[in-house]
């Protein structure tokens, strides 16, 4: 009897440790961007209309669009013909800013709506994306059938403009966002994640994806620059590189936490740039303006560090970055990964003096799929 105590006991440590508890505030977001390559369609456009300028050939596009949007009853879309990066970020004011590289998206699922286009009268755009954002409440819960509902409308209008499947890539991100140490203010309410992988989620609503399909997970940590922080090093402001301490002591400490618990995919970002993430062949660290381009191979065993800083200049975030292997998965999930993380960063924000009951240190939780429009039969 003893004997089957402890295994019981041991089976549900076990299972525990692939349980994450997020605060019962976390904030959820979907979205899927479908990019597409328009040459076809605009020869097709352009032998009818021989004279046409993007404008018009863009205005046609969007009113099927939008037509396509309301017959599917999608409340929040977007075109987009810019060829910049698309990013969609939660916010209690719904606005878009952009820059010279960026659409960033602010909205709040449970409240914002709209239909949006962005493009440049003059001139055409290498690609179209079509952005769709999840509304409503339990984003999380409801993302097969989002992501169901998108393709189909995408379905449909490749027919309708004699579109190709192989000029159509369907992108899903999914986001989970939160202030590691909210019990510490008072947010005592949990939800338990096992974080499983996007396709098992689907599958377990008999939502089938394509099987060549690329997926990744990883966590980016929002680690704020405070007067405390800054008095852990002597910081000379003469010298031509004077935060290079402050930098060097905060890479040494989270690549020392983030191995003792395996996890070697990691990057720390302190020089303004915005981390992109993407799954490549080859590990590939590549600044363009104001992103810096990330490509990890999750299939790798040894994994890589990558350490950005601008040691004459004082960010006013640190993001650290934390990818997960293939390794870093089980049969259950992620979910132990993001509890590994959440040590790290409990243990790192111990180490550089932030308080737990002011300090805020935001974990935004990325699981991301691509795929190609499936055949249809």
């Amino acid at each position: 009897m003893l004997q089957h105590r402890t295994r019981s006991s041991l089976i549900r440590k076990r299972s525990a440790a692939h349980k994450v508890y997020v605060p019962a505030t976390a904030r959820q977001n979907q979205y899927l961007l479908i990019e597409v390559k328009p040459d076809s369609l605009l020869t097709q456009f352009q032998s009818t209309y021989p004279q046409t300028i993007p404008e018009q050939f863009y205005q046609a596009l969007t009113a099927s669009f939008f037509q396509m949007c309301a017959q599917h009853n999608i409340e929040n879309a977007s075109f987009i013909a810019k060829d910049k990066l698309v990013r969609v970020i939660y916010s209690e004011e719904q606005q878009v800013i952009e820059t010279d590289q960026q659409l960033l998206f602010l909205y709040n699922p449970t409240t914002h709506q709209g239909r949006q286009r962005f493009y440049d009268p003059q001139r055409w755009a290498r690609k179209i994306q079509l952005l769709f954002l999840a509304t409503g409440e339990d984003i999380r819960e409801n993302a097969p059938q989002f992501h169901q509902k998108i393709t189909q409308l995408i379905t449909e209008f490749v027919k309708q403009n004699g579109l190709h499947l192989n000029e159509i890539e369907v992108k899903d991100f999914q986001h989970l966002t939160y202030d590691v140490f909210a019990a510490h203010k008072g947010e005592k309410r949990t939800q338990p994640h096992g974080f499983r992988p996007i396709e098992q989620r689907y599958l377990q609503q008999q939502l089938i994806l394509p099987a060549q399909r690329q997926t990744m997970t990883f966590a980016i940590a929002n680690l704020p620059v405070t007067n405390g922080l800054l008095r852990l090093c002597d910081i000379d402001g003469d010298a031509m590189d004077p935060y290079n301490p402050l930098y060097t002591l905060i890479a040494d400490r989270f690549t020392k936490l983030a191995r003792q618990y395996n996890l070697n995919h990691l990057a720390m970002v302190a020089n303004g740039r915005i981390p992109i993430i993407r799954q490549s062949d080859e590990d590939s660290i590549v600044p363009e303006g104001e992103l810096l381009n990330l490509g990890f191979d999750t299939h790798a065993i040894n994994g890589l560090l990558v350490s950005q800083w601008d040691a004459s200049k004082l960010v006013e975030t640190i993001r650290l970055v934390f990818i997960a292997s293939d390794h870093n998965c089980s049969h259950r999930g992620y979910g132990r990964f993001i509890n590994q993380v959440t040590q790290v960063l409990a243990q790192l924000a111990t180490q550089l003096g932030y308080t737990k009951e002011k300090d805020t240190i935001t974990l935004r939780v990325h699981q991301h799929l691509m795929h190609q429009l499936p055949e249809q039969n």
